[in-house]
């Protein structure tokens, strides 16, 4: 029998004693002990029962059993064999531990160390509620698809661009219902997520496999609930379900942020599908291995217009603008956020990059400069594909730049070759790729509008913006492994796009208390990437909950929330369930192609 178990027993005689201590004295019966039931008498000389431990053993009041022993309980052999009997199951029924493709080993179920001093069952160690009740290992998303980034990149047909390799944002179903519930101009039905996931699993492409290969059932998915509240999905519900979660009260840490962090141009988020036809084959070009090199000659005989509400318009070629605003020193080479409205909580929609390009101001002014009555530019696409506006602050405050390098290169295809409008502190979707014209405008435009300006956030139906300001947590899949007793880091960013963020928060209780973390004046137009290092102080699963505040007072809306479990011995690749792909279902290869047309 473990020591677990024996600690457990212990736990269990306490229990007895303290039933005597408040007078739970049991009352006389009639002499019925069985023949081969040992005597009193006897089972004092067979374990040196001292008259005081008789006293506990009989359930005198005031009695202790501080020095009891175990052994001398009658019923010491009924739980032996109680405790071998879970512990035999706990061993059955262990949490899955996955090395994923990546070497990163996950344990998306906790393990059950501890007694739960709310349950009459003492089954310390035996993992039986969570894996052998809950059947936890075969719930939620990743249960089957073991990285839902793997899952999008691997559909039959290509889903929108929704990750960040480069910055190793886990997509989540939270993040799936970001988008999937309330975006009208994005999704074509509105709150038709559970429709689609429905479909797909019972009707449509997964039709007698979710049910048949992988035995799947609405429990897979949902956690059913005796409160009223019906069906949830057990990804957005597990944590607060799960036994074996240590809480942390105020968790302690060291914190720190970085404003220059910055991402090559090949790491630039690029969701290639904004602007349908065009935006895909400009993401087409450089997809698939293709990489494919742009001609020089585009660059060169590249045209921009400057027309509208100015005196002067004219049109340029490209490199004869460079030249002339490198010899007047006007270009610009600096650190520079872009940050999508739509990227979720936990989203990878994100980027702080080294851009360089000519001010739109310089650009303007060199047409005599802009009429009394404008608002603002147009910014139009040579393909016609876009004609969102800027407000004419961001040409005073030079936050407007056409920019033709990332990262000290030229711009690729999928960045948008050979030039590509750059604002701060907006709407990514201003950022048109291959600009052709800026139209300076004395229009009554809504700027912060969602279809003609740059709003800065996505709002609900009822106005609450959902994601600003986002704090994120990067790189951590659900239940990773880590060393307990050494410290370590979980890295993130916050945004606030036009907003700066004034404080960022941590919680180990699931928000029952919270450390803050002020920060000092931040450049509104660069990335707030965080690190927070802590150290596991006991073996066991724990969830880290991050939120932010802004400086105009709003406080993140949403959180995200990861889970790691923290082993006294890290377990070797041998002991885990090793995933070669990360897919549901792993690519087909050559034999096995030919073996299903031999069918």
């Amino acid at each position: 029998m473990s020591i677990k178990s024996k600690i457990a027993i212990i736990a269990a005689c306490l229990t007895c004693a303290l039933c005597c201590v408040a007078g739970c004295t049991p009352q006389e019966q009639p002499d019925q002990t069985p023949a081969s039931a040992p005597t009193a008498n006897e089972n004092t000389e067979e374990t040196a029962v001292t008259p005081e431990q008789q006293k506990v053993i009989d359930g005198e009041e005031g009695i202790t059993n501080a020095d009891i022993n175990e052994e001398a309980y009658p019923g010491k052999e009924y739980l032996d064999g109680l405790y071998d009997r879970w512990e035999t199951i706990g061993e059955e029924h262990a949490p899955e531990i996955r090395t994923l493709p990546n070497g990163q080993m996950v344990q998306r179920t906790p393990t059950e160390y501890e007694v739960n001093p709310d349950a009459w069952q003492i089954q310390a160690g035996s993992n039986s509620y969570n894996t052998y009740w809950l059947g936890s290992d075969s719930r939620g998303c990743e249960s089957c698809h073991a990285d839902l980034d793997a899952l999008l990149k691997n559909l039959p047909y290509e889903h929108p661009v929704a990750w960040n390799e480069a910055l190793g944002n886990e997509t989540t179903v939270q993040q799936c219902l970001f988008c999937h519930s309330y975006a009208p101009g994005y999704i074509a039905k509105q709150y038709e997520f559970g429709t689609l996931m429905h479909g797909i699993h019972y009707s449509g492409p997964g039709k007698g496999k979710f049910e048949g290969d992988y035995e799947g059932s609405c429990m897979s998915c949902h956690n059913g609930t005796e409160n009223g509240e019906g069906l949830q999905l057990w990804d957005l519900t597990k944590y607060e379900r799960l036994w074996g979660i240590n809480k942390v009260e105020n968790v302690q840490g060291d914190f720190s942020i970085d404003q220059e962090m910055t991402q090559s141009q090949d790491e630039v988020f690029s969701y290639d599908w904004m602007h349908a036809y065009y935006d895909n084959m400009r993401h087409g070009a450089g997809v698939n291995g293709l990489n494919l090199e742009m001609p020089q000659s585009l660059f060169d005989n590249w045209e921009i217009t400057i027309e509208g509400n100015v005196p002067n318009p004219y049109t340029a070629k490209l490199p004869d603008l460079i030249a002339e605003a490198e010899e007047a020193g006007v270009v610009v080479n600096k650190t520079s956020k872009m940050v999508c409205n739509w990227n979720p909580v936990g989203g990878g929609g994100v980027t702080n990059t080294e851009i360089t390009g000519i001010p739109v101001s310089w650009l303007v002014e060199k047409a005599g400069g802009y009429l009394d009555d404008t608002t603002g530019v147009r910014v139009m696409r040579a393909d016609g594909s876009s004609k969102r506006a800027f407000p004419k602050d961001k040409l005073d405050d030079n936050e407007a730049l056409l920019v033709y390098k990332i990262g000290g290169e030229y711009l690729d295809a999928t960045r948008g070759y050979p030039c590509t409008n750059w604002v701060e502190g907006v709407d990514a979707q201003i950022n048109s790729k291959q600009v052709a014209s800026y139209n300076v405008t004395n229009e009554d435009i809504d700027y912060t509008d969602k279809w003609a300006g740059n709003p800065n956030a996505w709002q609900n139906e009822a106005g609450d913006m959902m994601n600003k300001p986002n704090a994120t947590i990067l790189g951590v899949p659900d239940g990773l492994i880590v060393q307990n007793g050494q410290p370590y880091t979980f890295n993130g960013y916050v945004d606030g796009y036009d907003q700066q963020i004034a404080s960022v928060e941590f919680s180990m209780d699931q928000g029952e208390t919270w450390t803050k973390f002020d920060l000092d004046e931040t450049d509104v137009n660069k990335m707030v990437w965080w690190n927070f290092t802590w150290t596991p102080e006991k073996e066991g699963a724990y969830c880290l909950t991050v939120r932010a505040t802004t400086a105009d007072g709003l406080t993140s809306y949403e959180t995200q929330t990861v889970m790691i479990n923290a082993k006294d011995v890290m377990p070797t690749p041998e002991q885990t369930t090793v995933l070669e792909t990360a897919s549901l279902v792993p690519a087909p290869t050559a034999d096995a192609t030919a073996e299903e047309e031999e069918k």
